[in-house]
This record gives C-alpha cells, sequence and structure tokens, in this order.
C-alpha cells in the first residue's frame, strides 16, 4: 500500500514543471565547469551577494564569497551561464587527508564513520542562484551535471548541509536520506540538518521510484539519461581535473581574502605554494621567502658531483662551448668582468646569456623591482618575483648557471656619484640601461671608453635587435650620436634612436601610436631581448678572445628576423652628417610635437604602504583620476568629498540641465566612468577598492562612496594608463574592421561584475545603416533651438591655452570644448562659427544647409573600424551608473588596444525621452527618432529586457590635436 509520504510525492511529481528549464531570453545558455578566471570570480560573487541577501554572510570589501576547498585542484565548481553572465552555481568537493570537508565543522563525528568505512565522500555545496532567476530551475540542471561528475569520480556518498526548511524537498524529491541530527552551524547562524545520498544505491532507489510511473518529472530519467539540448556534449565532464586556477588567480583570491590563508595549518599553506608555484603567496601572507635551493644543500650537491672547486665546475659545465671556443678562450671568459648597469628587458637576457658563455665576474647594478608589465619581455619575470628587487632575481638566476660568480652589486642602481666605482675592474661594459635614461648613459660610455673599457649596446627595435661596439680611442658616445650638454632631452633620444638603427628595418611595422617619447613609452616584446643578449654575448666573446668585432662605431649592425634582412650601416661623420640631420630634423618634428591643449596627468604618488596610513595626495590623485572621465560636452557634472580611507563621488544635477540629458542619464554615466577611472588610480597606487553604490538611496546625489585599504602592491596597470590618454577622437577613421578579438575582449569588460552589455558590429553594411540613424537623430539635434544653443555654450571659438594652463573661456572655467577639439578642419570650424547664432542655424535649416553636421556625423560612422553600443540592465538610477561604469572599461580598454573612441550620443539619450508620456518632442522629430532606432535595432539585434544607453564608434584614428581641459580638484571638493 502506498505510504503518505510516496503519495504527496506522486501527486507533485505527476504535476511538477520542475524539469522544465525555463529559460526566457537567456542569451548562450550553458551548462559547464568553471574554467577561467572570470567564471570563477562571477561564481564567488554571485555566491556572495545571494547569502549577503539572505543574513548568512557577513559583509566584505571582496564582494565575493569562497573558501580554501574552492582553491583545491580536487573540487569543482559548476556554473550554469547566459553569454558571460553566471546565473546558478554549486561546488562538488572531494574528501581529502589535508582538507576535509566543510561538513566537518558540524559533522565530523558522522562523517568519520563513512571514511572508516572505506567510503568516498563529497559534498555538494555553495549552492546559489540568481534571485530573478530562481523560478528557471537551471539549479536542477546543474544538480543532474554534478551527480553524473560524481559517478564519474568514482564517489560513493554525496553529502550536503541544508537548512531545516529544505530537508523534506531534497528526501522526498531526490531521495536524500538523513544521517544526523539537527545541530546549529555557525558560520552562518542558522540551523543544519546533514543528508546523504548513497550513489551505490541511488539509481536503483530512483528507477523504483520514479520510473515505473507516469510522472512529469520523472528523475530516473532525468539523471540517468542525458538527452537534453543544454548539455551533454557541450560539458566536457570528467572524474580527473586539471589545476582550477591560476597561479595569479590564487594569489589575488588569498590577499582580497586574507582570513583564509590565516586559518589555514602550516601542511595546507604548504600544499598551496607548491600547488601554485607561488613564491608571492608567501609575501602576500608575510610569510619570509623560501629559496628554491638552499645555499647548503646546493653545496652538497656539488660535493656529491665532486664539482665543488671554481675549475671543476668552469671545465664541466661550460665544455660545450669547446669546439666553438678552445679552451684558451674559454679560460679567458672565465677571469674576465662584465659591467651590466640594469636587468631589465635586455639587462637581464644579457646576464644570463653571458653566465652561461662561462663569464666569471659581473657588476651588476639595479634599484627597480618586477611587476606585472615586465612578463613580455624581462629575463627574471614571472609570478613568484613580483614586487621582488631585479637584481635580487637576476643574482638567483645568475649563481644558479654558475655558483661560482664574482658578483659585485650595487642595490641602489647607477647614479653619477658611483659610475668611477661601478667600473671598477671591468673589462667590457655591456648596456642595460632603460632607452630614456640618456644622460646617466652618455656620462658612463664616456668614462668607460676614458678608461680603455669597450662597450656594447644592444637595443631591441620591433622584433630586430640594433648593436653598436664602442672601441677605447675611436669615437666616443658624444662624437657619434652629435649630442652636447646643450642638446634638448626629446632630441637626444630621437639621435640615440636613429644612432642605434640608422637604416631601420622595424618602422614599417611598428604602430608610432604606442610610442610616445614624452611618456616615456614604447613597444618592445622578448624575442628582439633575447636576440640582443646573443648579439652582444658574442660581441663580448669575441673582444675578450682577441677576435674582431662584427661592426665597431662609425659601423653599426641591425639584424631583423621579421624582415629577414641584416643591414650594416656606416656613418663616417656618426649622426653630424646633413642627412643625419634632415632625418632627426624630420623624426623630431613627427615625434616630439608639444602636447595637446588639455590636462596633463598629475604626478603619481608612491604605492601606499599594506595598512599603512592613505596620503591626502593619493586621494587628491584618486579625485583627478575621476575626473578624467568623460561627459555630455564636458560639463562635469559631479563633486566630490574626502574621509577617512574614503572618496565620495556626489552627482551634481545642475551641471546639466539640458533636453540631451534625459532623466539625467548622461550625468549618470559620465557618475559611473568617473568611479570607474577612481578604482583604477586607486588600484595603481595599491588600494583596494570597495565602492558602495547609492547608499543613500537612487535618488540620493551620494552615487558612491569608494572605501580604500592601502595593500601595498599596484594592480590594473595598462588600464590606469589608459585612462589618461582616453580622449574623444572625432576625426575620419581607418575603415579596417575591429578585429572580433578585440570586441569579445571589450564585452567581457563591459560585463564586469554584470553592469551592461555590449553589442557590436564591424560590418560595413551596418555601419551604413548606423550612418543613416545617425543622420536622423542629429537632424533632430540642430533643429531644435535649445539643443543648440546648449551645445554653443559649451564651445570656446577662442584659440585654446596651451597645456597645463587654466582655462579662461566661457563657463565654467576648465569646462566645454574648443573649436579644435572638434576635429572638424578649417571648412567645418568657418561653418560652426557661422552657424553659432540660432537665427544664423534655423536660416541654414531652411536652406537644407543644416544637416551639413548630421552628414559628416554620418560620415564619420562609415569611416570606421566598428561601432559598439552599451545597454544597461535596467532603467533605475543604479543601473544607468553602472552601464557608464562598464563604457569607461571598454573605452579604456580600446585605448589600450589602440582604437580610437568617439560617443554617439544623439540616438540613445534621445530615445529616452520617447519612453516617457509628455517627451517635449515634435511629432516629425519622434518620427525620425522611431526611423533611427529600427535601423539600430535592426543592427544590434538589441534585447527587450535591455535599456540602450550609448552608443560608439571605434577604430584607428591619428591623435588628436587639441584635447578638453578639466577642472581642478580642488574647486569640486565639499565638506561632510
Amino acid at each position: 500500500m502506498e505510504s503518505n509520504i510516496d503519495r504527496r510525492r506522486t501527486i507533485r511529481m505527476r504535476r511538477s514543471a520542475m524539469l522544465n528549464c525555463k529559460l526566457g531570453e537567456m542569451d548562450k545558455p550553458a551548462i559547464k565547469i568553471a574554467e577561467t578566471a572570470d567564471e570563477y570570480n562571477r561564481s564567488f560573487k554571485l555566491l556572495y551577494n545571494e547569502y549577503f541577501q539572505s543574513g548568512y554572510v557577513q559583509e566584505h570589501q571582496s564582494g565575493m564569497l569562497y573558501s580554501k576547498w574552492s582553491m583545491i585542484p580536487t573540487s569543482t565548481i559548476f556554473i550554469f551561464k547566459s553569454h558571460h553572465e553566471v546565473i546558478s552555481t554549486m561546488s562538488h568537493i572531494i574528501d581529502s587527508d589535508l582538507f576535509g570537508l566543510p561538513i566537518d565543522d558540524v559533522y565530523k563525528d558522522r562523517i568519520d564513520e563513512l571514511r572508516a568505512r572505506g567510503r568516498k565522500v563529497a559534498e555538494v555545496g555553495a549552492l546559489a542562484t540568481l534571485r530573478q532567476r530562481r523560478w528557471s530551475n537551471v539549479m536542477v540542471f546543474l544538480a543532474r551535471a554534478l551527480f553524473r561528475f560524481a559517478r564519474m569520480s568514482g564517489v560513493n556518498d554525496l553529502v550536503v548541509m541544508v537548512n531545516p526548511k529544505h530537508v523534506r524537498f531534497y528526501t522526498q524529491i531526490f531521495l536524500f536520506t538523513p544521517f544526523a541530527e539537527q545541530r546549529d552551524y555557525h558560520k552562518v547562524g542558522a540551523p543544519a540538518v546533514a543528508l546523504r545520498a548513497n550513489l551505490d544505491t541511488l539509481e536503483d532507489a530512483l528507477f523504483e521510484s520514479y520510473a515505473q510511473n507516469d510522472f512529469d518529472a520523472n528523475l530516473h530519467h532525468f539523471f540517468t539519461k542525458f538527452s537534453d539540448p543544454l548539455d551533454p556534449e557541450g560539458v566536457r565532464l570528467s572524474g580527473k581535473r586539471s589545476q582550477m586556477l591560476a597561479p595569479y588567480s590564487a594569489q589575488i583570491l588569498f590577499c582580497l581574502r586574507p582570513e583564509i590563508w590565516a586559518e589555514l595549518s602550516e601542511s595546507q599553506r604548504a600544499y598551496f605554494t607548491e600547488t601554485y608555484h607561488l613564491g608571492t603567496l608567501r609575501r602576500a601572507a608575510g610569510l619570509p621567502e623560501s629559496p628554491a635551493l638552499p645555499t647548503e644543500e646546493r653545496e652538497q650537491m656539488l660535493e656529491r658531483m665532486r664539482l665543488d672547486k671554481r675549475d671543476d665546475y668552469a671545465d664541466v659545465a661550460f665544455s660545450r662551448n669547446l669546439g666553438i671556443l678552445d679552451y684558451a678562450g674559454q679560460r679567458k671568459l672565465l677571469g674576465a668582468r662584465i659591467a651590466i648597469p640594469g636587468l631589465g628587458g635586455v639587462g637581464g637576457a644579457h646576464l644570463a646569456a653571458l653566465a652561461r658563455a662561462g663569464f666569471g665576474a659581473f657588476s651588476l647594478a639595479d634599484f627597480d623591482t618586477y611587476s606585472p608589465v615586465n612578463i613580455n619581455r624581462q629575463y627574471g619575470s614571472d609570478l613568484g618575483s613580483f614586487g621582488r628587487p631585479k637584481l635580487d632575481v637576476m643574482i638567483e638566476h645568475a649563481l644558479g648557471i654558475n655558483p661560482f660568480l664574482n658578483l659585485r652589486c650595487l642595490r641602489q642602481g647607477l647614479v653619477p656619484d658611483n659610475l668611477e666605482e661601478f667600473l671598477e675592474g671591468v673589462d667590457i661594459l655591456v648596456d642595460g640601461l632603460d632607452f630614456f635614461v640618456q644622460d646617466l648613459r652618455r656620462k658612463l660610455f664616456n668614462l668607460a671608453l676614458s678608461k680603455g673599457i669597450p662597450v656594447i649596446t644592444a637595443g631591441p627595435m620591433g622584433y630586430s635587435c640594433a648593436l653598436l661596439v664602442f672601441m677605447p680611442g675611436g669615437m666616443n658616445y658624444d662624437t657619434y650620436f652629435g649630442v652636447s650638454d646643450a642638446t634638448p632631452p626629446m632630441e637626444r633620444l630621437i639621435r640615440f634612436a636613429l644612432g642605434l638603427a640608422p637604416r631601420a628595418t622595424h618602422l614599417s611595422y611598428i604602430d608610432r601610436r604606442f610610442i610616445s617619447l614624452r611618456e616615456k613609452r614604447g613597444p618592445s616584446v622578448g624575442s628582439a631581448c633575447q636576440i640582443c643578449a646573443g648579439m652582444a654575448a658574442t660581441e663580448a666573446v669575441k673582444i675578450v678572445t682577441g677576435k674582431k668585432p662584427l661592426a665597431v662605431v662609425p659601423r653599426s649592425c641591425q639584424f631583423d628576423p621579421f624582415k629577414g634582412v641584416l643591414r650594416k650601416p656606416w656613418l663616417p661623420f656618426g649622426m653630424n652628417s646633413p642627412w643625419q640631420r634632415l632625418k632627426v630634423a624630420a623624426a623630431t618634428s613627427l615625434l616630439c610635437r608639444p602636447p595637446r591643449p588639455g590636462a596633463l596627468p598629475p604626478r603619481r604618488p608612491e604605492t601606499a604602504a599594506a595598512q599603512g596610513k592613505i596620503s591626502q595626495e593619493a586621494l587628491e590623485y584618486i579625485v583627478q583620476a575621476g575626473i578624467q572621465a568623460p561627459s555630455g560636452d564636458n560639463v562635469q557634472p559631479w563633486l566630490f568629498r574626502l574621509g577617512q580611507n574614503r572618496v565620495d563621488l556626489l552627482l551634481d544635477f545642475e551641471a546639466d540641465r539640458s533636453f540631451f540629458n534625459a532623466r539625467q542619464a548622461a550625468t549618470l554615466l559620465s557618475a559611473g566612468a568617473a568611479l570607474q577611472n577612481m578604482t583604477y588610480a586607486a588600484g595603481s597606487l595599491g588600494l583596494a577598492c570597495a565602492p558602495r553604490l547609492f547608499p543613500e538611496g537612487e535618488e540620493s546625489p551620494l552615487a558612491a562612496s569608494l572605501d580604500l585599504t592601502p595593500q601595498g602592491e599596484p594592480c590594473l596597470e595598462h588600464l590606469e594608463a589608459a585612462l589618461w590618454r582616453r580622449c574623444t577622437n572625432r576625426r575620419l577613421y581607418s575603415a579596417s574592421p575591429v578585429p572580433a578579438e578585440v570586441w569579445e575582449r571589450m564585452r567581457v569588460f563591459a560585463s564586469e561584475n554584470e553592469d551592461a552589455l555590449l553589442l557590436n558590429t564591424s560590418s560595413a553594411r551596418n555601419l551604413r545603416l548606423l550612418a543613416k540613424a545617425v543622420l536622423l537623430a542629429d537632424r533632430v539635434r540642430v533643429e531644435r533651438r535649445d539643443l543648440h544653443e546648449h551645445l554653443m555654450r559649451h564651445i570656446h571659438f577662442a584659440p585654446p591655452p596651451p597645456a597645463g594652463t587654466r582655462e579662461c573661456g566661457g563657463g565654467v572655467p576648465g569646462t566645454g570644448m574648443f573649436l579644435r577639439n572638434l576635429q572638424a578642419g578649417p571648412l567645418g570650424e568657418l561653418y560652426l562659427r557661422m552657424v553659432r547664432p540660432w537665427k544664423n542655424m534655423s536660416f541654414a535649416n531652411g536652406l537644407g544647409l543644416g544637416r551639413l553636421m548630421p552628414m559628416y556625423g554620418a560620415l564619420s560612422m562609415i569611416r570606421s573600424g566598428g561601432a559598439g553600443i552599451v545597454c544597461a540592465k535596467g532603467g533605475g538610477n543604479a543601473d544607468i551608473f553602472r552601464a557608464g561604469r562598464a563604457l569607461q572599461r571598454v573605452w579604456c580598454g580600446l585605448e589600450h588596444a589602440g582604437f580610437a573612441v568617439q560617443p554617439m550620443a544623439a540616438l540613445t539619450l534621445l530615445r529616452l525621452h520617447m519612453t516617457e508620456g509628455d517627451n517635449g518632442l515634435h511629432p516629425m522629430h519622434a518620427r525620425l527618432l522611431d526611423q533611427a532606432w529600427e535601423l539600430a535595432s535592426e543592427v544590434f539585434g538589441i534585447p527587450g529586457e535591455v535599456v540602450p544607453m550609448m552608443m560608439f564608434r571605434a577604430g584607428r584614428a591619428g591623435a588628436v590635436s587639441c584635447g578638453t581641459f578639466r577642472r581642478h580638484a580642488e574647486e569640486l571638493f565639499v565638506q561632510e
């Protein structure tokens, strides 16, 4: 006879829609195992948000919830994704002797009973579904994937801790059984019940309960027949997995929640350190460094191999050089001393190459430390070296090659006062100084040559190496490069570059937009640094062994494997011949133009020490970065308030009351962009950020409070640099499409923190359709008097003052745009001057000449590499604000990738008026906007649940000649 429980389950399962996955409008739904850092972060953020809203966890500045079990490679995190968004997650944690299971905190005695019986136990944990998607049943589909994975992993028992109110669901539907009494789970402040599913018998139990009945929700069929269109083939499940986190991701996670590391046992810490190969992990936790091979152990190893004498070691270690070098030459190298100033891009590679060649003594100097930006080219840079002195790391590398090296080191780096000391007893100077260090290089080279020391400099140029060898008695630095104390600093850089590579093979494939002599910025690749090291080491060997060098100044040499050429030019007069002077003049005019008018980046303060005090200078720098954000007509609609380790961002609703600023959307977008800039700047100063959005409600002018915690290590370097370079570029762009790989990365930037959705296109046909939409929307802008007069009030028709000075035109000083900033050209500027008064603009509209401006906007869209539109997840102030953050991330990302951007705001912002009852639009203008929106919707395929906020175009373009000024930070401070 059927029990009451079975009867209730029968009724429920017959009528249930539990196995109908209600996806709605989800974009690209998929079930998978988390693999990328982005997927882990989104899963952890989802857990935090849902548990925090339910009151299970305390507020934490990381905004993520994870544990030590989340970072064990044997743990598996299942996620349900919709495009980039993670909407559901659960974890499969396999029991281990070292870590146990999370359930051990409450039920260790009962789990130990299973262990004693030899059962392989796994726990289901970290369950969460986005609140808005709980109706979609996605968690049930994740459970099926986890069940399948557990079976393939050989698990005998699945255990889970649940709130007592959920026990009936697990036991009656999924056939779990309670195996312990209710106990208090102190970590979440709620009671818990332990449930167990015996996987050895569960399939039979499911068959008995469900297979013989006509259920809508037949769990036996559901868990044993994998025919769902969402997965099976797409979810590559396996009983074995590779390491789940990249080492750098593990380091970041431990730094964000240091309490996890603090609670680990010594053996658990050793496990994580070994698993993720992280010396930085120990530094993040304040632990001492542990060298890979202690000195005593190294000496014992050499003694066992009978190589504990320098000469014995050299005879064996460098024996494969023989046949290319003779034995006498190898012994000469062992007795020679090489001086290497600087151990960065080429300097570190020089040291490694020369040590492997068999040179026995080095004088080294470097003061810098490694950071992630060094990874692409510097020999000693890896995850374990971040934050460590380059000198210390390279000494370890060099002694690992030859433990008997004679090393002299200047830890303060090279300065004019220690040049004599540095060159004492040196046989050859091999240049490792940064390209932009010219004064010191000049003094060092000339001093070395005066002492009879040959000098080798090898510079990476694109994929090539440009090589110079200065020999005593020949041309010195000043004579060859044609410089003196009176030579301007920028010209010295130009002369050095042209003298190093007179017949430059690399210029044809280097993008000059990534070169800025004023910002001391230029591209460099690791393969070129390695070629430099090989060529310099070869010249050093030839000099010491008495062979003739390849090219002695005034001859030079450049080998370019990318072009497949070798150039050996001869400049008998150095850089002083008429032809070389002409080249210098041309390069100076091209690369050394005066800085464009506009705000110059302030000096960056020192990185804040961990747990140290945040200086006033650092807070003002963060505010100044926020002010660099874009705003409609550069009105800068924000104010700032400084607190204790906090910066508040407030909205200035009075800054822009134009019709264009519908529902203050432009103000909210700009403020969101400002906050994003502030987080980048704070990260560059080593400050962890925990922004709280609208802490006093969405209608409050307090848009965000940025809480800051000193971490001691900077981050986000590349996008922080991009925010100072970012500007609106209204030039006509190259028609070459923005690559799909770039758009893919920008979509990730936009969807970070689930802030917004980016839609994009690079199709020429779509750009033509968008050009028509821009033309129609801009007609509204030029045909409305209030919009025209608002724009003209913010254009300064006087010439801009030099960069770094205060703007004194109309309106608030530091706001608005100069005419040159519009990049309209002489005819366009003349047109704007003529239609400045509304009566002239109205007359031009009557003649049809008013459409010249919209036509230029349409042409700009056609002459682009692509277009995008950022859509908010809702229409509230916080949603629009987050879309502004996303827009700025995309803009900085495109700037970092070398692409120009121009917002095309008219269509999206004017369309917001269309959603209001009394929108104030003329019926004809409303029809124009409807037509324009139909075209944009056709191009982008905009989902109905999002709110389009900002369209923009992107592409490759030349630099703008005039930027916009910014208000000074002190003018925007308000008191508590």
